[in-house]
């Protein structure tokens, strides 16, 4: 039996854009391997500019916002950067209930974000 990636990845140059396969990161199985998908790609893939698209997400857990900040700290402390894409105005709220967006930097869309990460990695 083959598990499903929780993960849909693309390379733009240096720069992983992150997706999910799942509308809503909300059950504790998916949370726990979209947070083993992710760590992998940081810890043992070497991603280190990674845009997180949730342009597909609809709804979210505290543990997965967990994994985001978890995600985060693995890449500062490895040179790196995390920023978040796509977001829906209603998921917005639960970051800045949460006081998580002044920790994030947020963009509308994807391409503004590998943007502005492809300026990190050529500093």
């Amino acid at each position: 039996m083959t598990e499903e990636s929780q993960l849909i990845v693309e390379q733009v140059g240096e720069v992983s854009i992150v997706g999910f396969s799942e509308p809503t990161l909300l059950n504790a199985y998916n949370v726990n391997e979209s947070a083993k998908e992710l760590y992998n790609l940081i810890e043992k893939q070497g991603h280190r500019w990674i845009v997180l698209d949730l342009s597909t997400i609809k709804m979210l857990s505290s543990q997965t916002l967990g994994v985001f900040l978890n995600a985060r700290h693995k890449l500062e402390k490895l040179g790196g950067k995390v920023v978040i894409s796509g977001i829906d105005p209603k998921l917005s709220r639960v970051f800045k209930i949460t006081n998580l967006e002044s920790v994030f930097e947020f963009f509308a869309d994807t391409s503004l974000a590998v943007e502005c990460l492809k300026k990190c990695v050529n500093v």
